[in-house]
């Protein structure tokens, strides 16, 4: 049997979300060792992997599903592993409930981590991150997305019969809410300046500036063109 191990460290976009109350303040922990040790015990295995992750990363065996019924059904497998999720894009509404509760879902089963195929029906080579959440009284794995291509990668090898083992290591943090601004922008055309030829708005996320570049190259535009960027 063939034997692949990847190493993901710093390449995989991670999660920075209000999953719940702030972790960390100015790099000071909220609460002390004791009081999460005693949050987590119960979890075993997992709770291991979780505390031990800043420092020494977790190194599992990975398993490979489509869809969260192939997860149940192999429930017994995944325990202990990274599950990736190779999920096919059917729409964003259908398709983004593997971001927000792949980790959840992974976490019941008794995974490590688990790794979340991009929500995007077209890829570069560059994850598409954003939302994802918790549940109570279920572990608090360490999740991230990873690019459709290196999913894709993964399924091919599983289904070879190929053993994959990741080493992942992580450092994200959640922080305490904080103040942000949002900006509307209109740029008036110079003939037609009641018509609207193109607008555009998007989150803040890792990829807004790039139709910003796309916008101003619009300079000297006839129509007005309107734009709205807000953060999340």
């Amino acid at each position: 049997m063939k034997f692949l191990l990847f190493t993901f460290v710093g390449v995989v976009h991670l999660f920075s979300l209000n999953s719940g109350k702030a972790i960390y303040k100015n790099d000071n922990s909220q609460r002390t060792f004791q009081k999460i040790k005693e949050e987590v015990a119960r979890y075993g295995d997992v709770a291991k992997a979780i505390i031990n992750l800043a420092v020494y990363g977790i190194t599992a065996e990975v398993l490979v599903v489509t869809s969260f019924e192939e997860l149940q059904r192999r429930a017994r497998e995944a325990r202990g592993k990274i599950v990736v999720y190779n999920q096919p894009y059917v729409n964003y509404s259908k398709t983004v409930q593997y971001r927000v509760r792949g980790a959840v879902e992974a976490a019941k089963v008794g995974a490590l981590a688990s790794l979340i195929r991009s929500v995007a029906s077209f890829s570069v080579y560059s994850p598409h991150t954003g939302i994802q959440e918790y549940q109570d009284g279920v572990p608090k794995i360490p999740t991230a997305c990873i690019t459709v291509e290196d999913a894709e990668m993964m399924s091919r090898m599983a289904s070879r019969g190929n053993r994959i083992v990741i080493q992942l290591k992580m450092g994200a943090k959640n922080y305490p809410d904080a103040d942000s601004f949002n900006t509307v922008a209109e740029i008036i055309g110079s003939k037609y300046p009641e018509q609207v030829s193109g607008g555009g708005a998007w989150a803040v996320w890792e990829q807004g500036f790039v139709v910003k570049y796309q916008f101003l190259e619009m300079a000297g535009q006839r129509e007005n063109v309107n734009l709205q960027r807000w953060s999340l």
